[in-house]
C-alpha cells in the first residue's frame, strides 16, 4: 500500500492511495471464508458451502466493501498520523472511481481533493489586553424591576373600561355568516398598534364594529381570540362585531411576604429592604451575563484579529455545495461564506488551545449548559423547587437526545470551558460604567 499528498498549495493537495492484491486480499479471503462457514444457501449444509461458490455470489461485493473500507482507513490513518489540519472532508475523485474494473484490475487506486488550514499557533501572552466592565445598577432599574415583579405576580381584577393591556371577553359575531362565538378573548397587548384605538375605552356592555383581519398580526393570536384552529382564522374576512362582557386588568401586587415568597422562593426575604437588595442583586447578575457576553465576544473578536489563518476558500465552497445536494445554491453559498470561514477559524483555534492546555469535560459540564439555558426561561428569579425541576428536565433532554441535543450542549460546554480557559490567560481590565455607557460601548462593538 503506498500513500502519498501532492501539494497543490499550502492549503489544499492531492491525496492518493494505491492497494496491490497483497495490501487487500488477506481480508477478502477471510471474509469468504466467514461467509461459507454462517451462508444458508439452498442444497447446502450450514457451513458446508465451498468458498468457490461464496466467491462466485458474494466475491465482487465483498471486495468491494473491504477495499474502500481500507481505503477510508488508510485516509484518516494518514491524516491522522502527519497531524494534518484537514477542514471540509476529502472529496473523493468519483470519476476515476466509476472507471475501477472490479472483474479484472488486481491494483487499485484513488485520489482525494483534501483542503488543510494553514499553520499557525496560539501564544495568548501575546495578545492584546480586553476590556470588560462592571455595570452599576442604578435606583430606577430597582424600581423597574419592582414594578415589574408586581405587575407579574398581580392578580386579575375586573374593571368597567378598556384601558392598554386589559383582556376583553365578550360575544364576538358576523351576520352575514351567521358566525358567532359567545366566549371570544381579545387580549389588548397583542393587538396591532394601528387598532388599538377600536378598543380603548370600550365599556361592559357596548359593542364595536371591525374587519376581523385588521385587528392582529398574526393567525395564531387570531385563532386565540376567537378559539378557531389558525387555519379557521385564516379563512375569516369581513366585519365583526364584539359585544363587552366582561374587561380584566392585572393589579399591582402589594409588597408584602406574599409577593417575596412568590418571586424570589419561600422564606428567602422577610421585609422590603431585604427584597429590594435580592433584586438588585438579580439585576447585577443578569447585567454581569451581558458583560461577560460581550467579553466572550471581544476575545473571539481579538484572538480571529491577532492569529493568521488560511483557509482553502474554493475548496471549502466546493465542499459545501457538494454536501448540502443542491439545498443551497452557489449564490448562497458565496453569500453565507464569510460568517462560515470566521466560525471555522475560531473553531481551529479552541481546538488548538485545548490540545495545549488541560481542557477536560465533564458529564455534569452538559448538564449544566442545558440547565443554563432552561434557567432563561425563568427570567433569573427563584421558585420554590425550580432548581431540582430544572435538574430533572435537563437530564431527561439528554437521555432522550432529540434533535442531537448530547451533541449540540457537548458542543457548547466545550466551547464555554475553552472561553473560560481563555479569559483566565488573557490580559483582560475592568472599568466600572452606567448601563447607558455599557450600551454604547456594546453598540459599538456588536456593530
Amino acid at each position: 500500500m503506498e500513500t502519498t499528498l501532492d501539494r497543490i498549495s499550502s492549503t489544499q493537495g492531492k491525496l492518493k492511495v494505491t492497494l496491490i492484491e497483497a495490501d487487500y486480499k488477506p481480508e477478502v479471503d477471510k471474509k469468504i471464508k466467514q461467509y461459507s462457514k454462517t451462508a444458508q444457501i439452498k442444497g447446502f449444509r450450514p457451513g458446508m458451502v465451498p468458498k468457490e461458490y461464496i466467491q462466485k455470489l458474494h466475491g465482487k461485493s465483498i471486495l468491494v466493501d473491504e477495499v474502500i473500507n481500507m481505503v477510508s482507513k488508510t485516509v484518516n490513518d494518514y491524516i491522522a498520523a502527519n497531524k494534518l489540519r484537514v477542514v471540509g472532508d476529502p472529496m473523493p475523485d468519483n470519476e476515476a472511481a466509476q472507471n475501477i474494473d472490479w472483474d479484472n484490475q488486481k491494483e487499485f487506486t484513488f485520489e482525494y481533493e483534501i483542503g488543510t488550514a494553514s499553520d499557525f499557533s496560539v501564544d495568548l501572552s501575546k495578545i492584546p489586553a480586553i476590556k470588560t466592565y462592571d455595570i452599576a445598577v442604578s435606583e430606577d432599574k430597582i424600581e423597574d424591576a419592582i414594578a415589574d415583579v408586581r405587575k407579574r405576580f398581580g392578580k386579575d381584577e375586573e374593571v368597567e373600561e378598556v384601558e392598554a393591556g386589559d383582556m376583553i371577553f365578550g360575544t364576538l359575531k358576523q351576520e352575514s355568516s351567521e358566525f358567532e362565538v359567545k366566549d371570544a378573548t381579545i387580549p389588548t397587548d397583542r393587538v396591532k398598534e394601528e387598532s388599538a384605538h377600536i378598543f380603548k375605552g370600550l365599556e361592559k356592555g357596548s359593542s364595536v364594529k371591525f374587519d376581523i383581519q385588521t385587528i392582529f398580526s398574526n393567525t395564531k393570536d387570531l385563532g386565540f381570540a376567537t378559539g378557531k384552529t389558525e387555519e379557521e382564522a385564516a379563512a375569516l374576512s369581513g366585519e365583526f362585531e364584539l359585544t363587552v362582557e366582561k374587561i380584566t386588568r392585572v393589579g399591582t401586587a402589594e409588597l408584602n411576604q406574599e409577593l417575596f415568597d412568590q418571586a424570589l422562593g419561600q422564606g428567602k426575604v422577610s421585609n422590603e429592604d431585604e427584597f429590594r437588595a435580592e433584586i438588585a442583586k438579580i439585576i447585577g447578575e443578569n447585567y454581569s451575563r451581558e458583560s461577560e457576553h460581550l467579553l466572550d465576544f471581544e476575545v473571539e473578536k481579538t484572538l480571529l484579529d491577532n492569529i493568521s489563518i488560511e483557509l482553502p476558500d474554493e475548496f471549502l465552497k466546493k465542499w459545501l455545495f457538494n454536501i448540502n445536494e443542491g439545498k443551497f445554491t452557489v449564490e448562497d453559498i458565496e453569500k453565507d461564506y464569510d460568517a462560515f470561514a470566521k466560525g471555522l477559524r475560531m473553531d481551529l483555534i479552541r481546538n488548538e488551545v485545548a490540545s495545549n492546555s488541560d481542557i477536560k469535560l465533564e458529564y455534569t459540564d452538559i448538564v449544566e449548559e442545558v440547565k443554563a439555558e432552561m434557567r432563561n426561561y425563568f427570567g433569573g428569579y427563584a421558585y420554590e423547587g425550580l432548581d431540582e425541576m430544572i435538574d430533572q428536565m435537563a437530564r431527561k433532554t439528554l437521555k432522550e437526545n432529540k434533535d442531537n441535543a448530547v451533541r449540540r450542549y457537548t458542543d457548547r460546554a466545550f466551547g464555554k470551558k475553552v472561553r473560560e480557559y481563555l479569559k483566565a490567560n488573557i490580559s483582560v481590565e475592568k472599568a466600572s460604567v452606567s448601563v447607558e455607557d455599557f450600551n454604547k460601548v456594546a453598540e459599538t462593538v456588536y456593530a
